[in-house]
């Protein structure tokens, strides 16, 4: 397919279809990774803890131990990465906090919080509606320049004029 100002309107036509297609598929993902995300925080207790220990061994990684307040389950560390000059760690000594633990394995045990629990099906959705969105924006434009080029072939108006 020539890229000629005749064909813009199905070529945008098929890249509002491509666009269309890539974001239900990533909608499609979002909420399966939703699905097996919250599969696993079922798995899980929801348990108090307080933060014990904050172990910096390098800027922006850090390993935050959690303990349960009452002591009733072993305490755990918990690996964060951040960026110490955009933010704070997140997390202090002596808060508490409510934690997703999982006895089987306390390494995958993490803290409630939406964006930590859900962060890959957020983001999935986030993207995948975004093309959505672009769908109809698209054929919206694909449709005014195919009625342009009618306009223009129905009256003779030209794009170029030359005068001497």
């Amino acid at each position: 397919m020539s890229t000629s100002p005749n064909n813009a309107p199905k070529l945008l036509k098929y890249i509002a279809i491509g666009m269309l297609s890539v974001s239900v598929v990533l909608v499609i993902l979002g909420v399966y990774f939703y699905q097996k995300e919250d599969a696993f925080l079922k798995q899980c207790r929801l348990i108090t803890c307080k933060v014990t220990k904050i172990e910096e061994k390098r800027f922006g990684k850090a390993y935050v131990e959690f303990t349960e307040v009452n002591g009733n389950y072993k305490p755990f560390m918990y690996y964060v990465e951040y960026d110490p000059s955009d933010e704070e760690l997140g997390f202090n000594e002596g808060e508490t906090y409510e934690v997703y633990y999982l006895a089987s394995d306390t390494a995958k045990s993490e803290p409630r919080d939406f964006f930590i629990n859900h962060l890959t099906s957020f983001i999935l959705l986030i993207v995948g509606f975004a093309f959505m969105l672009d769908f109809p924006i698209l054929l919206m434009v694909s449709s005014k320049t195919r009625k342009r080029q009618i306009e223009k072939n129905q009256y003779g108006i030209k794009d170029e004029v030359v005068s001497e």
